[in-house]
């Protein structure tokens, strides 16, 4: 249900190519249906079971995953909609190097010589949920990569005011991570756009 490709580049670890799959089977093609994309920080705590080719995650802690695809499937659920054969969301990162610990990760991302990052940046699905976090002066910089997706309907939680809204979150927003939030504050929106 979960699957990237991992790289390694002058000794770190990057994540791309991060598919949530909605429905099961064995292996991914190129000619999935990406049904959806979400925004986040960076590749947490999965790890790779092999790398230079897409191949399933092992999740170890990660929990958002898990999260964001439960709210996917029960949007679909809500909408009255089947899930499409082969659907996944894509996940986008502020950065793609991989580290658990998000200080860490900065500091190694900073001193990269070759970050890299997903080439599937290039292909915008008509839904984007953004899921970055507050804001945090290391990271508002890479933020506004996404400022201008072509997105039919981009979407974050806003922490703040403790609602679902349209757009693309300023750098300063607070787009509050899915875990914690309970369906209720997110699947209706992503019900109503898929």
């Amino acid at each position: 249900m979960y699957f990237a490709l991992f790289t390694n580049v002058d000794g770190e670890l990057f994540r791309l190519d991060t598919r949530i799959y909605l429905n099961e089977f064995d292996q991914p093609s190129q000619n999935d249906a990406c049904v959806a994309a979400v925004v986040a920080k960076n590749p947490g705590s999965a790890t790779p079971k092999s790398l230079g080719i897409l191949a399933r995650l092992q999740l170890g802690d990660d929990k958002m995953l898990p999260t964001v695809r439960n709210h996917f499937i029960a949007a679909y659920k809500e909408a009255g909609k089947a899930i499409p054969q082969r659907a996944f969301v894509r996940v986008w990162n502020l950065f793609y190097l991989c580290c658990a610990d998000l200080r860490k990760a900065i500091h190694r991302h900073s001193r990269s010589t070759a970050p890299l990052f997903c080439q599937s940046e290039r292909f915008c699905p008509s839904l984007v949920w953004f899921v970055w976090g507050g804001s945090d002066r290391a990271l508002d910089p890479m933020k506004l990569r996404f400022a201008s997706l072509p997105a039919a309907h981009s979407c974050f939680y806003d922490w703040i005011d403790r609602v679902m809204k349209q757009g693309v979150p300023r750098p300063s927003d607070f787009a509050k991570h899915p875990q914690g939030l309970a369906r209720s504050e997110v699947v209706p929106f992503l019900a109503a756009h898929i």
